[in-house]
């Protein structure tokens, strides 16, 4: 890798229009200035877009909204993704959600960090989390997964740096829309750790995490709530198509049989 690679910065947008600035402003006042950032805006309904197009020097795209008949979609997410890696040309890439925003010396340290590190292929760096503009704190619940865990834990989409290289091997996977409520985070988590064996998160607190209290994953998701069942049903299944398709012993555990009980007391099928 070269010293000063290219590093591409993509950042996911739908109707947030209230963060926009905040957002493209931390990715344009990065110590590390060999960037290109990538804003693609899922056709928003609000100003998020006429936002971004007043920034010169960032590029900017409005993606065309893809149809779906499922109710809980993650896949828009990682459909402007997808758009946003196709335009991009760097060496190093990092996911932004645009209610999120960096500290100014994150990119530095993902490269630095990918310099040091060439069996790296993907980062995860730890998020302060924020409820508004005085309430923060650090998650650091992060640690090593157990080797009998169910699946790693890890932080969220903003946090998430790697390779382009490795982009290229896992984005069909990414692209599975049989299991619609699964992030993109939880997917390359998945992929990284159980698949690859290259699951690193890093001791540094680099990204702001917006926690919203009225957004899906506290009011759609709540615990043990149907569709938080659906979810870890379509969650173990993720994990349980890799460990086949790798020829991986699968130990069923208490949580997936309960988990399946579940579904099919609650008669789930796909929404």
């Amino acid at each position: 890798m070269l010293k000063k690679p290219l590093v591409s910065i993509l950042i996911a947008s739908y109707n947030k229009e209230k963060y926009v600035k905040r957002c493209i402003e931390s990715c344009l006042n990065q110590t590390y200035k060999k960037l290109e950032i990538i804003f693609v805006d899922d056709s928003s309904k609000d100003n998020s877009l006429k936002i971004a197009k007043k920034y010169q020097k960032i590029k900017v795209f409005k993606k065309k909204k893809i149809k779906s008949n499922l109710k809980f979609n993650t896949f828009f997410q990682i459909d402007t993704y997808m758009f946003g890696f196709k335009k991009s040309k760097g060496g190093i890439i990092l996911l932004l959600d645009v209610d999120d925003f960096f500290k100014k010396n994150k990119v530095q340290n993902i490269v630095y960090h990918f310099i040091n590190n060439t069996d790296s292929n993907v980062l995860f760096d730890k998020p302060i989390i924020y409820f508004s503009n005085k309430k923060f704190f650090k998650k650091n619940n992060y640690k090593d997964t157990k080797k009998d865990a169910i699946w790693p834990k890890f932080p969220p989409t903003s946090c998430i740096s790697f390779r382009r290289s490795f982009f290229r091997k896992i984005k069909n996977e990414l692209n599975d829309k049989r299991f619609s409520l699964l992030a993109i985070d939880f997917r390359i988590a998945v992929i990284s750790k159980f698949i690859f064996n290259d699951f690193k998160i890093f001791n540094k607190y680099l990204t702001f995490y917006f926690q919203d209290k009225k957004g899906s994953e506290n009011i759609m998701y709540k615990k043990f709530s149907k569709n938080w069942w659906l979810r870890r049903k379509q969650a173990h299944d993720f994990i349980k198509k890799f460990n086949k398709k790798n020829k991986k012993s699968f130990k069923t555990k208490s949580d997936y049989v309960i988990t399946n009980i579940i579904k099919k007391l609650y008669n789930f099928y796909n929404i």
